[in-house]
């Protein structure tokens, strides 16, 4: 069975977690089939096409005197309808996890290129889920419905050619209905990742901290003071390391960077692959982070934590029932607190997250073979929040 995977590659280890747990779903859904993946990294959309395709060729325009900016237009109209992409041929294509809804997302790069040449062209007959979008708003400006024209005439034409549409966090599910699609609201896929792995050991001594320039990607023009956030960054390991062994969790080598920019002492991890995330944060008993798939990911491993953000993309993390502060509120006090108060009850909290996720992993078996039409792989998508 071929699967097309619309996805991020070779970005950040957030996005390989998000795509691992939807394609274990998928193994589950289809224990029998052997299963051929064939991800696109939607940041490069025409990577879609194998590398002799003619609409590639395009890519030489930029080196021409006149006409460069016109050539790759016209080169995606005239050759896009040519059936040799990587999707063509495919049984089942898959968005993974990515926010979907924000402000000017008809302007993504993937818009045209991939959901409107290729998506569009084989949907229906090749089924579309879209798996565990986002919101991503700023924190301070929260969207209550979809303003622009364009952004709610692409939203609606890609739900369109989707036969299903789950979402993570609950402003996307809300968004989404004001479009008129009705979605099923889970925990993010990141949070299956794990689910091969060995659960966390509850005797862990260390606590982890993920740390991000500002406290997320963007400041959004939310005016985020990122010098007093590493004051307070600092500050908090000061008071947790008396009592606690730190390590560094890096999803990149900026982060790797920073980490050690924030003291050059403390073990710094950088795992590249999933496999070897949970390898290297097994003995964790917490973790404060930013990057928020960390904490999602940490989570299904049966690791608390606590999330720093600046955006709505914070939300995912209530569907798994980890605190979250906006990073204009989070100082050291209240994350030190929070924090504690987690470790105080580890051995529950690590039984109510493996027991969340073992739910979640159903859920997502329930209702993905119920959109394909799969007989023998039913769950309860209500049983998440049973």
């Amino acid at each position: 069975m071929k699967i097309g995977l619309i996805t991020t590659l070779e970005t950040n280890l957030g996005d390989d977690l998000v795509r691992e747990g939807i394609i274990l779903s998928l193994r589950r859904i289809f224990p029998e089939e052997e299963l051929l993946f064939f991800p696109v990294n939607k940041h490069e959309p025409l990577t879609v096409y194998p590398p002799w395709h003619p609409i590639r060729l395009s890519r030489f325009a930029k080196r021409l005197p006149r006409g460069h900016s016109m050539i790759p237009a016209l080169a995606n109209r005239v050759f896009s309808d040519l059936p040799w992409s990587a999707f063509d041929g495919c049984d089942l294509i898959v968005q993974c996890g990515t926010p979907v809804l924000w402000e000017n997302c008809h302007r993504c790069e993937w818009a045209i290129p991939l959901w409107g040449r290729v998506v569009g062209r084989l949907a229906g007959p090749v089924p579309v889920l879209n798996l565990a979008a986002g919101s991503c708003y700023p924190w301070e400006r929260q969207a209550e419905e979809i303003q622009i024209p364009a952004d709610a005439e692409y939203l609606r034409t890609i739900l369109g050619y989707c036969r299903l549409t789950t979402v993570r966090d609950h402003l996307a599910q809300k968004l989404c209905r004001s479009l008129g699609t009705e979605t099923s609201l889970l925990p993010c896929s990141a949070f299956l990742a794990a689910d091969q792995a060995a659960p966390a050991k509850p005797e862990g001594n260390y606590l982890l901290i993920n740390y991000m320039e500002g406290g997320g990607h963007y400041d959004w023009g939310q005016g985020i003071d990122a010098a007093a956030w590493k004051r307070e960054v600092l500050t908090l390991m000061a008071r947790l390391r008396p009592r606690y062994e730190l390590r560094f969790i890096c999803h990149n080598e900026a982060e790797y960077r920073l980490a050690q920019d924030l003291d050059p002492v403390i073990p710094r991890l950088c795992p590249k692959t999933p496999a070897e995330f949970f390898t290297l944060v097994a003995g964790a008993q917490g973790a404060v982070c930013n990057r928020l798939h960390a904490s999602v990911a940490l989570a299904g491993l049966g690791v608390p934590s606590v999330a720093v953000g600046t955006d709505t993309r914070m939300l995912m993390l209530k569907e798994i029932g980890l605190p979250f502060f906006y990073v204009k509120d989070a100082n050291a006090e209240n994350l030190e607190a929070t924090l504690e108060e987690l470790l105080g009850r580890r051995r529950q909290e690590r039984e109510r997250l493996l027991e969340l996720r073992r739910k979640t992993l159903l859920a997502y078996r329930g209702i993905v073979a119920d959109a394909l039409g799969v007989v023998g792989s039913r769950g309860a998508v209500s049983e998440v929040n049973a």
